[in-house]
């Protein structure tokens, strides 16, 4: 770390380091004011109108002011390591730091004309994160988003822009007698055949337009189809894990594929994606005729934090590749997951062999997902999408005549975003945190390490307060699921056991957690392995299970930890009694 006192990283549970903070605080103000007054020092100064009028004396904001403040006595205290609920926590000081910092300057990274410091620490930033999970910043693009689910949004936008051009070219090709090959094959051929045959034939772009899908529509093309040659149009699908996340069946309803069109892949008995039943999709689709537009999987899925086997998924998408030609968009949603390379940046990893070889594939993928408002501890809203170089960025070219238009990927803007007004906070935010707390094992991943730990303890402990207590196999991170079951209940007994102790803990004021169901038809083999451990029989298509995300920073403590484990013992106690 480039500062040696923990003091300036996090605010602490109980405002510890509240006088810190507001020195910190107080000086950021101060230079912002300062740089108001002097930038236009010639200018006159704003005199206000009645306040009176405008309602706006110190005595009525301060008044609405202490309004809110006492409705946000009652929020979630998600900054207490008492919340083990979902997948937020506390925020570091460096990275509120840079989103106030920004915020008083408003920059909208639409585009750099209101935005040119914005604009740059932005790339900055994404050149940061590029670097952490293992890409080359230099040829590496991406920007920042709302979110996971819109930075999976951008990955589909990209894959489908690809696909697209790829298949009108071999739309053209069959049209005009050049080729026999199944659509399927067009869809996939790669960018060295497309800009191959483009110049063979001298076309150019323009020329696919009357053959593109995103163009004409999925509709005029399937007619197209039909009247030119005896083939029906080739309907792409979505290849994700059997846990489906709900990005993707909105990607699919937003993009015009159809439901229909995410094809679920069976989970292993750990809950992480089958490489075999991937490569049993893929064939499937092949033998459909149904192009695949996006294959997906996971590191730090929401369910239960597993980290999927990235490495053989690139082998399996390599392989087809080589021998039979197929070029597949895999995409991999690290939303949760992805801070955890910075463990790779170092020695010391407390993560698993196969954990660690699924992180360090990630340079392998086509696109990556990344959320700083997770383990990245920085405010909302704060997502990233990543590539790993300018062809995997390439979107349909969209024209606004207000807006100045950047032909350089290095600087994200409305024509290359989904998004068109984005905010620059998140972008300021990572990368002052990541000026303070270097994204590597000693730096921001100190207290990533320390939290796979500190789940593995907790546990343990868990596991001995009763013989009922029915732990999920530990988790790849720092997630952790167990359901109530005494030996034989069926499940749905099991579930009733599970739900009330859920209920003591959404009625206690000592402790936070969430529940989650497993369902048989996604987590098959898991469900099943789970049950048979405590001789219990399958009447229900779901397991509920209780659980837990140990991401707060304040676990690092020790005498925390001890009070949390003790608080977490006494509850299960008092619930199971």
């Amino acid at each position: 770390m480039t500062t040696g006192s923990k003091s300036t990283l996090f605010i602490g549970p109980k405002g510890e380091q509240g006088q810190v903070f507001s020195s910190l605080w107080d000086h950021l103000l101060s230079v912002t004011m300062q740089r108001r007054s002097q930038r236009f020092a010639a200018d006159s100064e704003w005199h206000p109108l009645s306040t009176t009028t405008h309602h706006g004396d110190q005595a009525t904001v301060l008044s609405a002011l202490e309004e809110l403040l006492d409705l946000l006595r009652e929020e979630i205290p998600t900054f207490s390591p008492r919340y083990l609920g979902h997948m937020v926590s506390d925020v570091s000081i460096p990275a509120l730091l840079g989103h106030m910092a920004m915020l008083f300057e408003n920059a909208n990274l639409a585009s750099r004309e209101a935005a040119v410091v914005g604009s740059a620490l932005e790339t900055e930033a994404i050149n940061l994160l590029a670097n952490m999970v293992g890409l080359d910043p230099k040829p590496a693009r991406g920007h920042f988003t709302s979110g996971g689910t819109l930075a999976n949004f951008e990955a589909v936008w990209r894959a489908r822009y690809r696909l697209d051009h790829w298949l009108a070219l071999g739309v053209w090709l069959k049209v005009n007698g050049h080729s026999d090959a199944p659509l399927f094959d067009w869809a996939h051929c790669g960018w060295s055949v497309y800009h191959e045959q483009m110049k063979c034939h001298g076309l150019s772009e323009p020329d696919l337009l009357p053959f593109s899908s995103v163009v004409m529509g999925a509709l005029a093309m399937s007619r197209f189809a039909r009247e030119h040659f005896e083939e029906e149009w080739p309907e792409p699908v979505l290849l994700v894990p059997g846990n489906k996340h709900y990005s993707w069946p909105k990607a699919a309803n937003i993009f015009g594929l159809g439901r229909e069109a995410v094809w679920s892949c069976d989970l292993d008995e750990k809950g992480r994606l089958s490489p075999l039943a991937l490569k049993a999709q893929i064939d499937r689709a092949e033998k459909a005729g149904r192009p695949v537009m996006m294959v997906v999987s996971v590191a730090g899925t929401t369910e239960l934090g597993m980290i999927d086997p990235v490495n053989k998924v690139a082998d399996l998408l390599e392989d087809l590749c080589e021998h039979r030609g197929l070029h597949i968009w895999h995409h991999i949603d690290a939303a949760y997951g992805g801070y955890f390379c910075s463990l790779l940046k170092g020695e010391g990893s407390s993560l698993s062999a196969e954990s660690e070889a699924a992180l360090q594939a990630f340079p392998r993928a086509s696109s990556l997902t990344l959320d700083p408002h997770k383990l990245g501890f920085v405010p909302y809203a704060c997502g990233a999408f990543l590539v790993p170089d300018p062809n995997a960025y390439l979107v349909s070219n969209i024209h606004a005549p207000y807006l100045e238009e950047i032909a350089d990927a290095k600087f994200p803007s409305w024509s290359t975003t989904l998004e068109g007004s984005r905010a620059a906070t998140g972008p300021s935010a990572v990368w002052l945190s990541a000026k303070i707390m270097p994204l590597n094992n000693q730096g921001h991943g100190r207290f990533l390490n320390k939290s796979l730990s500190i789940t593995r303890m907790l546990y343990e402990a868990i596991s001995k307060v009763s013989s009922d207590i029915r732990m999920l196999d530990s988790s790849d991170t720092n997630v952790m699921c167990f359901a109530i079951a005494a030996a034989g209940d069926a499940v749905s007994e099991a579930n009733r056991k599970t739900e009330a102790v859920i209920a003591h803990f959404r009625a206690s004021t000592e402790l936070s957690a969430t529940r989650t169901g497993l369902t048989v038809e996604n987590y098959g083999q898991l469900v099943a392995g789970t049950v048979a451990r405590w001789g219990g029989s399958l009447d229900t298509d779901y397991l509920t299970v209780v659980r837990m995300v140990v991401m707060n920073p304040y676990l690092e403590d020790e005498s925390i930890v001890q009070n949390i484990q003790a608080q977490l013992e006494d509850s299960l106690r008092s619930a199971l009694a």
